[in-house]
């Protein structure tokens, strides 16, 4: 039955009633006055108008959360019908805005996305009011606040709706995980609506949404383990008082820097916001840019990352041992850096990235710690005598 023939049941049946009681059509001022053209269509044109309008604004990130807030302040008017249409389409009409950033680093994903899209495909599936459903109350909670930016509703997500996905990955790898969540949810989302629509079936574009999320589903989420292990912040050192706040706080997606002034613990010439900033991995390779150097290319890939910069930053595991620290700084030094940086998180939510200063002169002070001991354990021993310069000392002997 097509939505106009089942809008004018209502009056047919209203006027078969009016006619078989006596008197009623002459009851002068007690009539009841029955208008059914008004409200009939549940919302159903202001849904078709707004899609109109997302459609001529070019199927932008923009007009899609434009669309995706007319929906959902009509929802309270929509019936089962027109309710399941506005799922349909919002799922549909997802696709133009999510594929058209896709071939861009993540970092620009994020910006386009965490707080146009995302959203509406993290949230409950659209549904007619109905007596017997209650409401998700944390459901609102997915929307962002008018204020919020990408890298806050991350943090804000992760640390709550999506604890389980993202909580524990570090800020600036947040955005493909919530990238690959919300493509999972729209992916199951879209099938439900396509297979609960009885006119879909003489379409195929729809079916071919449905693959198109698909295909999003499995490129997105091939990866997420991986970034999952590495993200996490048990791969960083664990920042205590004398580590000082990382102005070069990250976006949560790529990497990128959000501007970030950084907290009162940064010193005058302090971290430079564009410092490069290098990995090394569990095997002692440099790691920049995903491309691996051993021992005899380090030197000359660190002169290369450093560029015209007196500093790097380097991002070294916690079990990283002193000796092999002291020999990496030595090719740091040999690459032409002055100022080597250590990269350690906060011992919670939301791991803020901090920084150690080490190996910057002078003649340090000496500690108990043997060459074999972590790196961890001399961080500590900085936070106690609140220096920078401890891995200038020679290790005691033991």
């Amino acid at each position: 039955m097509s939505l106009r023939r089942r809008f004018l049941a209502p009056s047919i049946l209203l006027g078969a009633i009016a006619g078989a009681i006596p008197g009623a059509a002459g009851c002068g001022e007690d009539r009841i006055q029955v208008h059914p053209g008004e409200n009939a269509d549940y919302n159903h044109g202001p849904l078709l108008t707004a899609v109109d309008k997302f459609v001529a604004a070019g199927r932008t990130p923009q007009a899609y959360a434009e669309l995706s807030r007319t929906a959902l302040a009509l929802r309270p008017g929509m019936d089962r019908s027109v309710a399941q249409e506005a799922e349909l389409k919002l799922m549909v009409l997802a696709l133009a805005p999510v594929q058209s950033v896709r071939a861009r680093p993540m970092a620009d994903q994020v910006e386009a996305l965490a707080v146009t899209v995302w959203p509406t495909l993290l949230a409950p599936p659209i549904e007619a009011d109905d007596l017997l459903t209650r409401r998700d109350p944390r459901a609102a909670a997915m929307l962002p606040a008018p204020d919020e930016d990408a890298r806050s509703y991350l943090i804000r997500m992760c640390g709550s709706q999506l604890a389980g996905d993202c909580k524990h990955v570090v800020p600036e790898q947040q955005g493909p995980i919530v990238d690959a969540v919300a493509t999972r949810r729209a992916t199951e989302r879209v099938r439900n609506a396509v297979a609960d629509c009885v006119m879909c079936g003489a379409d195929p574009g729809w079916h071919e949404a449905v693959r198109s999320w698909e295909e999003l589903d499995r490129l997105t989420n091939a990866s997420v383990a991986e970034i999952q292990r590495r993200a996490d912040p048990d791969n960083w050192p664990v920042a205590g008082n004398a580590a000082e706040s990382d102005r070069r706080e990250s976006s949560a997606g790529g990497g990128d820097p959000d501007g970030s002034a950084g907290g009162a613990g940064v010193r005058p010439g302090g971290i430079d916001p564009q410092l490069p900033e290098a990995e090394i991995n569990e095997t002692g390779e440099v790691v920049i840019g995903g491309q691996h150097y051993g021992a005899a290319q380090r030197v000359s890939a660190l002169r290369d990352l450093r560029g015209n910069g007196p500093a790097i930053a380097l991002h070294l595991r916690p079990e990283t041992s002193l000796a092999q620290v002291r020999a990496l700084i030595a090719d740091v030094r040999k690459s032409g850096a002055d100022r080597i940086a250590v990269v350690a998180r906060d011992a919670r939510y939301p791991w803020d990235r901090k920084i150690y200063w080490i190996g910057e002169g002078g003649g340090g002070h000496r500690t108990a710690l043997r060459p074999t001991d972590s790196l961890q354990l001399l961080l500590h021993a900085t936070d106690a005598v609140d220096t920078r310069s401890v891995l200038d000392a020679e290790p005691s002997a033991r």
